[in-house]
């Protein structure tokens, strides 16, 4: 588990992000979500290539919501939404939230509120440098329609959050 100012923008502002893998329970972590009972965005990590494209999102998210303008209903569902290349609300959900039976799992929460919701997690906490060796890359290239040309002058990550931040102008 790593925690992350979201400065310049949101310097109050701390988000913790840690991977789990060997998760066993994570429909009722969705369940506890849904309820209310805890408060986190949970990420398929096979999805995530590095954790700067978490903070990205969750920059943005955080943001938007000091400026009453989240396109979804909650923080942390607009965490996922910011992940995807789609500005199709339902789609991010799809592509970005946990499956019941998912076994590696990112969990991002404020700072605040990550120890409520580690004690959740029926897991085993991992490095996030994992993140490299879980993702699928190549469904991802395809995903965000990363070309070889682009990966001959940046790395796929860039890739990714260029086209994650430029989503709200296509």
């Amino acid at each position: 588990m790593e925690t992350f100012n979201l400065e310049p923008l949101l310097s109050d502002t701390s988000i913790s992000v840690a991977l789990y893998e060997n998760v066993t329970n994570a429909s009722k972590l969705k369940t506890l979500i849904k309820d209310g009972e805890i408060h986190a965005a949970l990420i398929k990590a096979e999805m995530v290539l590095d954790v700067f494209q978490v903070l990205v999102a969750s920059s943005k998210a955080f943001y938007a919501k000091t400026l009453n303008k989240l396109k979804t209903k909650l923080i942390y569902t607009e965490i996922l939404f910011n992940l995807s290349p789609s500005n199709k609300i339902s789609e991010c959900f799809k592509l970005f939230g946990v499956e019941d039976e998912a076994t590696c799992v990112l969990v991002v929460a404020r700072k605040e509120d990550f120890s409520e919701v580690d004690k959740h997690v029926e897991g085993d906490i991992c490095p996030l440098s994992k993140l490299d060796n879980l993702c699928d890359k190549q469904y991802l290239k395809k995903l965000y329609k990363v070309t070889d040309e682009e990966l001959k002058v940046c790395s796929l990550t860039d890739c990714v959050v260029s086209q994650m931040a430029a989503k709200e102008i296509r």
